[in-house]
């Protein structure tokens, strides 16, 4: 029961992730492959939150490693674009810890599911 607890918590990380990274694209970002790479992102985050909340399997969780490989990446870069800007910079790096904190959620998880032998 704990496991599907730590997946959920994952999705809702995802879901909260793909909102809010795509309100603030569509409120300030301006750079037009900014905003396209942001909101494909997010809705990417989004979709793997709903499922990992509706039907919360391991089967998710090494998906969620790669999204939270790709939206470290995809954040992280645009916090060193934006270094001169900080509310831009503490956005950006805000997100990605988010990110972070849902591929290790699941990763949480995943590891409660196997049997530790000891």
């Amino acid at each position: 029961m704990r496991t599907m607890n730590w997946l959920r918590t994952a999705g809702v990380l995802w879901v909260v992730s793909g909102l809010f990274a795509a309100a603030m694209s569509l409120i300030f970002r301006v750079d037009p492959i900014q905003v396209m790479l942001t909101i494909a992102a997010s809705a990417l985050a989004a979709v793997l939150g709903v499922w990992m909340i509706a039907r919360p399997s391991t089967t998710a969780v090494p998906l969620s490693y790669v999204v939270g490989l790709a939206w470290l990446a995809l954040y992280a870069a645009l916090a060193v674009q934006q270094s001169g800007e900080l509310v831009a910079w503490t956005t950006d790096v805000f997100l990605a810890l988010i990110g972070v904190g849902a591929a290790l959620a699941a990763y949480r998880g995943s590891r409660e599911a196997v049997p530790q032998r000891t």
